[in-house]
């Protein structure tokens, strides 16, 4: 493995089986000629993804998360796993739905789409929408914005892919917290951001000076 910044994160996704592409999709969807330059090669049954090159796509994905939420827009997630449900829905500007046909081609316009559990069918929905796309899983790179290209199927790797969405959230609502000066929360109790103004300055070099 070529020696990077993040060596230690791919010794762990390596570990942990990451680089496999998860095998319903390669049973039901064919892989499509898009992913070529994502992946390493095929073995048997198996496709291996180039972890290197999914790192770039995951941390896109965060930065597009964060700066969604900083700015207040909608995001959708489309999965089976009630995790997202559960952790994040009850913000406004998030919503959740296990995905049924005609499901997304129904749903209201939102900013982002995070759709897991990728299929045939609500690939094309999605894409139909002309929607801006994280894929996770995806066995095509067309029209997916930011592809999170992992098998979370690991239940090790997805533990550290649910914490690793959350804790984007949770840096996300912190950001536009202090951005609006609102009330935050920390060890010592709630406090808000406070600015110190230009003339109290002014007041204390004129104390130090005397």
């Amino acid at each position: 493995m070529v020696r990077t910044e993040y060596s230690r994160l791919l010794s762990f996704l390596i570990g942990s089986s990451g680089y496999l592409v998860p095998r319903p999709f390669i049973e039901d969807v064919r892989i499509s000629k898009t992913m070529h330059p994502y992946l390493l090669g095929k073995r048997n049954i198996y496709y291996f993804y180039n972890l290197e090159k999914s790192l770039y796509g995951i941390r896109a994905t965060l930065e597009i998360l964060k700066k969604t939420i900083l700015v207040e827009g909608k995001i959708l997630f489309v999965s089976d796993s009630p995790f997202f449900k559960i952790c994040l829905s009850h913000d406004p500007n998030i919503s959740y739905i296990k995905w049924k046909r005609s499901y997304l081609a129904k749903s209201k316009d939102v900013d982002l789409v995070f759709l897991s559990d990728i299929e045939k069918e609500n690939l094309v929905e999605a894409h139909r929408k002309c929607l801006l796309l994280i894929g996770v899983g995806s066995p095509t790179m067309s029209k997916v914005s930011y592809p999170f290209n992992l098998n979370i199927e690991s239940p090790l790797l997805a533990f550290w892919f649910f914490n690793l969405i959350f804790m984007t959230f949770v840096e996300g609502k912190r950001m536009k917290l202090q951005k609006k000066g609102q009330v935050f929360s920390s060890l010592l109790g709630k406090g808000r951001v406070k600015e110190v103004s230009k003339s109290s300055f002014n007041f204390r070099e004129e104390g130090n000076n005397k």
